[in-house]
């Protein structure tokens, strides 16, 4: 779940409407994505995300339509052994599903959800799956303060939310909606911070936790041709985009629509304000050999998941002998892939950056190929 599927959920949701979320909780044999993949399917039949397309994908979004009309959650199972719900599914496998209903009073949540993507702070839905009964989805996020928060989500079986029913509770001069608490302890204590602590979709104490954006941001330095092209294609892989450049007339946001946050400053400056962490991969590419020297030196002390810098085969010697002269070490130095992205004959600043997003999607699934 990205930054705009967020939003538009936020905005559903102050419209009074009710949005449902659709997530793979279990898998069987051969399916085509695995748990925590999501979507949601809007009241104008809008639907965002996927949780692996073709027969089995339309199946869920019109369980997840009528639900969506009727405010209610299910557990469901879909596949080609199952009568009710056969999917035809070429690939012999089964999925099992969580349909839930997500409550217009959520729609703080869900914005607080999106900042939290913005400003690269933990977050995530938990769905919990009881043995009888409907299930919920909950969602975790630190605030700005790093206090943990937390929100039920889903309705009720009476049809009232969860945060109308707790309001009820608490009567006049209760906390407002968008304030309250998840009733149970289910998301609370060591338990919550397991859930927050996760990177991947991931069981906790029998609750499917996913992350929200769990791949960190993608720190661009750099907006020239290549950069820029880089935005975009790191955007659609449901990464939050930074981009840097000490140039006014580059590090503009209406030049870069799909990026999150356009920083305009010095690069010194840049990597104090964007804060470089482990979650985080990036890439530098910009206009001198000093500058990408300067910005590849802070982010190998930061130790982010990935990262890469444009650069020939001397520039590459170059970077190398300004990291060990600030006192890398050689186990050290070879984190950092360059020239970075993969080599496919790329020429353009669009092959580039889909060679680059290659690199970086096989370094986080573990898939081991040559810088």
């Amino acid at each position: 779940m990205d930054e705009k599927m967020l939003a538009a959920l936020a905005e559903a949701l102050r419209r009074r409407e009710v949005v449902e979320l659709a997530s793979v909780v279990a898998t069987e044999g051969s399916a085509p994505r695995k748990a925590g993949a999501l979507l949601a399917v809007f009241a104008d039949g809008r639907v965002q995300g996927t949780v692996g397309g073709g027969s089995l994908e339309r199946l869920v979004i019109g369980r997840a339509s009528k639900l969506r009309e009727e405010g209610a959650s299910e557990v469901r199972r879909f596949g080609i052994d199952s009568p009710r719900s056969a999917t035809g599914m070429i690939c012999g496998g089964a999925v099992t599903v969580c349909l839930a209903a997500v409550a217009p009073e959520a729609a703080d949540a869900a914005a607080a959800l999106a900042a939290c993507v913005r400003e690269n702070r933990r977050s995530c839905l938990v769905f919990e799956l009881p043995e009888t009964g409907e299930p919920t989805v909950g969602a975790l996020w630190r605030d700005e303060g790093g206090e943990r928060v937390q929100a039920r989500l889903t309705h009720t079986r009476a049809g009232r939310s969860e945060a109308e029913a707790l309001q009820a509770a608490a009567g006049e001069g209760g906390p407002a909606p968008a304030a309250l608490l998840v009733s149970s302890d289910a998301l609370t204590g060591e338990r919550a911070e397991r859930a927050l602590a996760l990177d991947e979709a991931g069981i906790v104490d029998g609750m499917l936790v996913l992350p929200i954006a769990a791949g960190g941001r993608a720190i661009i330095f750099g907006a020239g041709h290549v950069g820029a092209a880089l935005v975009p294609v790191l955007a659609g892989l449901g990464h939050p985009v930074v981009l840097c450049d000490d140039r006014p007339e580059l590090a503009r946001p209406e030049l870069h629509p799909a990026a999150s946050r356009v920083v305009c400053a010095p690069y010194g400056e840049a990597l104090e304000r964007v804060a470089i962490g482990p979650r985080d991969q990036v890439v530098a590419c910009t206009a001198s050999h000093a500058t990408d020297a300067l910005v590849v030196t802070a982010a190998l002390g930061a130790h982010p998941r990935f990262l890469g810098c444009l650069g020939s085969k001397k520039k590459t010697a170059y970077i190398h002998r300004r990291l060990a002269e600030a006192g890398f070490a050689p186990e050290e130095i070879a984190r950092l892939h360059m020239p970075v992205g993969l080599p496919l004959g790329d020429e353009t600043p669009a092959e580039i950056a889909i060679s680059i997003a290659a690199q970086m999607i096989a370094v986080r699934h573990g898939v081991d190929l040559p810088h």
